[in-house]
């Protein structure tokens, strides 16, 4: 199967352009807050439905900002030289590693002001992240963006136009879609969070909150040694796979803390 983007990576709507990764995000962000939300009433009921519908919007907005200052930070040169593409955030370049610092930082600021446990509320939020980022993960299907080196013989491969082309591949017409196989492993990741939830959400909080680290870790240690748009390396290895690095080495000791310590508050 070939996967033909459009020429075109927006459609007009009564004379606004629409772009289909901002529609990816947009639909990300209401999907996952409604299935939060049934979360929270069928299985995660220690969650305030209220305090968690004030919550998201703000977390949404501050993941988005740290998604974006991340991916500026790790391509500094370029948007210094273009600075008014820092808010074309329609064009790409929002790092998922970016959104989960800024949405821990913001998390843990509203909880200690709130008096709240961070926990519970980590936990609904990162269950449900990996459906979100699985659906995300579609807008680099029309940005022709996020994908892996050249194939011939995959099952399945994308068609990247001329000027998509990595330098190196001018001639090379199709690639792995790497973004198609995170989302695929995010979606798996999702259905394992739902089943762990089940099994911990009443005895052990925070489980859930540092799986998802753990298991989103080595989603992205998997895939990243295979695509061909890392923006930044330390030595020979791509950044973004030694923060995975770090992220299981996290997650694991989180875990365990988390079975140790039970239900005990963050605060």
């Amino acid at each position: 199967m070939i996967l033909y983007p459009p020429e075109l990576n927006y459609f007009s709507f009564f004379g606004l352009n629409i772009h289909y990764y901002s529609l990816c995000i947009f639909s990300a962000i209401i999907i996952c807050y409604f299935v939060s939300m049934f979360l929270s009433s069928k299985i995660m009921t220690a969650v305030d439905k209220n305090v968690l519908s004030d919550m998201l919007p703000l977390l949404v907005i501050f993941s988005i900002i740290g998604a974006r200052i991340y991916y500026v930070l790790l391509s500094i040169e370029y948007f210094i030289l273009n600075p008014a593409a820092v808010f074309m955030v329609w064009q790409g370049g929002l790092s998922i590693h970016g959104a989960i610092i800024g949405g821990i930082i913001f998390g843990a600021v509203y909880a200690k002001k709130n008096k709240i446990n961070f926990f519970p509320y980590g936990d609904i939020i990162c269950a449900t992240l990996p459906l979100g980022q699985a659906i995300g993960r579609l807008g680099n299907f029309f940005n022709q963006e996020a994908f892996g080196m050249p194939t011939f013989n995959a099952p399945i491969k994308l068609y990247v136009s001329s000027n998509f082309r990595p330098e190196q591949y001018p001639n090379n017409k199709y690639f792995h879609p790497c973004f198609l196989y995170e989302a695929i492993l995010d979606l798996l990741v999702f259905i394992i969070l739902l089943i762990l939830m089940k099994k911990t959400s009443k005895s052990y909080d925070g489980v859930i909150f540092f799986a998802y680290i753990l298991l989103y870790s080595v989603v992205r240690a998997i895939i990243e040694p295979f695509r061909l748009d890392t923006v930044f390396y330390m030595g020979n290895i791509p950044f973004p796979l030694l923060i995975s690095i770090f992220g299981m080495i996290i997650g694991v000791l989180g875990i365990i803390i988390r079975i140790r310590t039970g239900k005990e508050s963050l605060f």
